[in-house]
């Protein structure tokens, strides 16, 4: 699922209604954010939830994810989310996953956020995973919200969850591209 982040306040609650919806059926969270969100999120969550369900979130610094090597690169991001998802699937325990988006500066971004997205809902499909990707709109250029559109079944907005009608819409050059 796509997710254009407007307002911050509005972010912050539907984030939280993911992750009560999540505990509520037994599902564990991995939250990928940024660390200024985690803060404010953890102070939130103190007060609606039991130390029992805050074991089940698991929280990293999105940035220290993304962008660990230096830059964004979709093979080393799948490794990790590999290794950090094995251990939920060995003791099969459910996740749910919200990932924050974002990247330094990065020459050529655009087709790199297209290929990683592409590739993340072709890997959650497959695993039978929800994965929220959200992305902050002042960071995000036309063009790959229209792609993000086209990778992501559902569009998710401050108050509405959509289908994508761009969904699966992706170009035979795009697709021949990525191999």
């Amino acid at each position: 699922m796509f997710y254009k982040i407007n307002e911050q306040d509005t972010y912050i609650r539907n984030l939280i209604a993911y992750i009560e919806s999540a505990l509520e059926q037994d599902d564990h969270i991995l939250l990928i954010e940024s660390q200024r969100i985690m803060n404010i999120l953890r102070d939130e969550l103190k007060i609606r939830l039991t130390k029992e369900q805050m074991k089940s979130i698991q929280m990293l610094n999105n940035f220290d994810y993304y962008v660990s090597t230096g830059s964004f690169q979709p093979a080393i991001i799948f490794d990790h989310l590999s290794r950090t998802l094995q251990p939920f699937f060995d003791k099969g325990i459910s996740v749910r996953i919200w990932a924050h988006v974002e990247w330094g500066q990065q020459e050529g971004i655009v087709p790199i956020l297209e290929e990683f997205e592409c590739e993340a809902d072709r890997v959650v499909s497959e695993l039978g995973l929800y994965l929220v990707c959200a992305y902050d709109h002042n960071r995000l250029p036309d063009t790959l919200e229209e792609r993000l559109m086209k990778c992501h079944q559902y569009i998710m907005s401050e108050n509405d969850i959509i289908l994508s009608e761009l969904y699966g819409q992706i170009s035979q050059s795009q697709s021949s591209e990525r191999g």
